[in-house]
């Protein structure tokens, strides 16, 4: 061993009562918070008051655990763990501090689904009627939260990875241009995807506003007449994947002339109508020449067949008066609603905080996408990358910074501890939230669709 390892390893230490952070780049967050008017907003939401003259104000619990999960938690125990972060307190001026685990608990269990919608439709209302207008294409998705436990809720149902095991189905909206979720519901795990879609899409129209939908999207589960109508009542574009019947598989197969898009990618429209619709509906038909794709995706219609084996197909229903090729690079779009569902549940914890009671899961559950909301706000503005850097980037960029407390001309003051050369940065965030604006939406790539 050499005398430098020795002298790293033997190198000392004792405690210190210095209240000191690491999270001090939270700071930035809070005042980001106080610039865009969350912090207002939050405290006009109607929550309940506290139970005795003693007790903290809900939007303390609200921020505190808003702040948890954007720091890593992803159940009530380790929200629990910033209690001692007497930094994080003096920041965003928490008189009770941050509540304890079965507080916590209590406060989600406080609130019944219909109030839940209520507060959450009202806070989402806000924060898009603040964004500077512009078309809007809207991803509709559906996810399963694998439960280990027999809460409200948790039943058998689709559950591709743990085949058997009880979930929750939870459906959410999001915003395209703006990484941001519009709604999200939680549903029993033996819900299907179009389940419940009706009073969800109006409650995602009224937070939203029906003319500044430009575009819907969604994936097979939702190709359903009913779902289909809904839009059309409302006058709002969609395109849908189709799934492939034995009487679509005979149209598609029928010899027709197939259209060049690119090198192994070919299309068709067709007008179809499925048993139980009341007129045909254009759809489009794409197929990919998995002999020069090797990574071609799609379904494989009779592969005995040597004139269909190649191919793989996928169909998309749509009433957006767009050419047939647009319609599949504007849906191919999408699949950002994957990612940002697999970001929640990995950065944000949006597969934790789970209850006994259903409404409280859901509460929880509500609360975590107003975090992601948030941090993608910060990351547009304040932090001011076009990157979509996920949160742990953030995290270490710019948020995980030493910090204690101090007291000087009277005054509690942050240090925090940035090296020389990096304090510029910090100086342009700070610069950007004290100037903040409402964002711009970079509208909807193909403008206000007409229905065809």
């Amino acid at each position: 061993m050499s005398k430098y390892t020795q002298r790293v390893s033997n190198l000392p230490f004792e405690f210190s009562n210095k209240l000191v952070t690491p999270w001090g780049g939270l700071r930035y967050v809070q005042e980001f918070m106080e610039h865009c008017g969350f912090r207002q907003k939050l405290r006009e939401l109607e929550f309940h008051k506290p139970g005795s003259g003693a007790g903290a104000n809900h939007f303390e619990y609200v921020e505190s655990f808003l702040v948890s999960v954007i720091l890593g938690a992803k159940r009530c125990s380790d929200a629990e763990l910033l209690r001692l972060d007497e930094p994080i307190r003096a920041m965003f001026g928490w008189k009770k501090g941050m509540p304890d685990q079965s507080t916590l608990s209590r406060f989600f269990r406080k609130y019944d689904r219909h109030h839940s919608t209520d507060i959450f439709t009202e806070l989402n209302k806000w924060w898009f009627s603040t964004i500077q207008k512009g078309y809007l294409t809207v991803d509709f998705d559906s996810t399963v939260i694998t439960r280990y436990g027999e809460q409200e809720g948790v039943a058998v149902g689709y559950n591709p990875k743990k085949q058997g095991r009880g979930s929750h189905h939870p459906i959410l909206a999001f915003v395209n241009e703006l990484n941001m979720v519009a709604h999200a519901t939680l549903r029993p795990g033996n819900a299907v995807s179009k389940s419940d879609f009706e009073p969800f899409l109006e409650q995602t129209i009224d937070i939203i506003g029906v003319d500044k939908i430009a575009l819907a999207r969604l994936d097979s589960g939702f190709y359903s007449n009913d779902v289909m109508t809904q839009f059309e009542s409302k006058e709002i574009p969609y395109i849908i994947a189709a799934k492939f019947t034995s009487a679509l598989v005979t149209r598609v197969i029928e010899k027709a002339r197939w259209i060049k898009a690119k090198d192994g990618v070919e299309y068709r429209s067709i007008m179809y109508q499925a048993q139980g619709w009341k007129e045909a509906r254009r759809i489009v038909v794409v197929r990919k020449n998995s002999e020069l794709l090797a990574n071609a995706t799609g379904k494989t219609l009779f592969p005995e067949m040597d004139d269909y084996q190649k191919y793989r197909y996928s169909a998309y229903v749509t009433t957006a008066a767009i050419s047939d090729d647009l319609v599949w690079e504007v849906y191919k779009h999408r699949a950002e609603a994957e990612n940002q569902i697999k970001e929640l549940k990995m950065e944000y914890g949006l597969d934790g905080f789970c209850f006994k009671d259903m409404a409280a899961t859901e509460f929880a559950f509500r609360w975590v996408t107003v975090a992601y909301n948030l941090m993608n706000l910060f990351r547009i503005t304040a932090y001011n990358s076009d990157v979509k850097h996920i949160l742990k980037t953030m995290k270490f960029n710019c948020i995980a910074i030493g910090a204690y407390l101090v007291r000087h001309s009277r005054r509690t003051v942050l240090k925090m501890c940035v090296h020389e050369k990096r304090r510029s940065f910090f100086d342009q965030i700070f610069q950007r939230i004290i100037v903040y604006e409402n964002p711009k939406v970079v509208t909807c790539e193909i403008a206000h669709l007409p229905i065809a």
